[in-house]
């Protein structure tokens, strides 16, 4: 895969869990270590939002291509190499490209709630919001209700498509708020004030431990008075 001339999407969001990618991949030998160094390496381009160098995404892909070829179909790789397509913007097909690691990695691992929240956040930044990214919805939901990032997608692109989902999906997704409401409420609060389904984090005010700023509380009282 060339990589001369890439552009990449520092400021698109790129779905990964990589703490838990790292995690897992660890303790796959090999294969798992180059992951896990890649993992971390991809991970400090997320949080400083700094563009990585041509140099430095030549050994991080030519990396992750020796450790497909000594321990083919590790999930961790595809992971991998699914979100370096989707942070690309050099042409229209990296999020095919994407989708076809992420469904590798969702063959292989079908447990991990991490692959199927990248399908949510690629299909729906590709317009298909069709049978897939409702199941991948479903999926990341139920294998994945504690872990911050799968929450995050999951209510972010769950409210987004609320009018188009069917009720098994609305179940999963509202579900999804009960348990982020009382993780970080008013992270939840946030995401669905932005996507114009506050009514929905706030039916789940009261499950919140935490203290939650009056401000909010206010805002949720005049939604139930509509």
């Amino acid at each position: 895969m060339s990589v001369r001339g890439i552009r990449w999407a520092i400021a698109l969001p790129c779905v990964v869990a990589l703490a838990g990618l790292a995690r897992s991949a660890v303790h796959s030998g090999l294969a798992g270590e180059v992951a896990y160094r890649s993992a971390q390496e991809i991970a400090t381009w997320s949080a400083s939002g700094s563009e990585p160098g041509l140099q430095t995404v030549d050994w991080l892909l030519s990396d992750l291509a020796a450790a497909d070829r000594s321990a083919p179909g590790d999930p961790n790789v595809e992971e991998l190499l699914g979100n370096l397509a989707a942070r690309r913007i050099d042409r229209p097909e990296f999020l095919d490209e994407a989708l076809v690691h992420y469904r590798r990695a969702v063959a292989l691992r079908p447990t991990s709630p991490y692959s199927w929240a990248d399908i949510v956040a690629a299909d729906y930044r590709k317009g298909a919001t069709g049978a897939e990214l409702d199941a991948a919805l479903r999926n990341a939901a139920m294998l994945g209700p504690a872990e911050p990032e799968v929450q995050r997608t999951v209510i972010d692109y769950g409210l987004a498509l609320w009018d188009e989902e069917p009720a098994e999906t609305r179940r999963a997704v509202e579900a999804t708020v009960t348990a982020a409401m009382k993780r970080d409420p008013a992270e939840t609060l946030q995401i669905a004030e932005r996507r114009g389904r506050l009514a929905v984090a706030c039916r789940h005010l009261g499950d919140a431990p935490r203290r939650v700023d009056s401000e909010w509380r206010l805002l949720c009282m005049s939604r139930e008075e509509q």
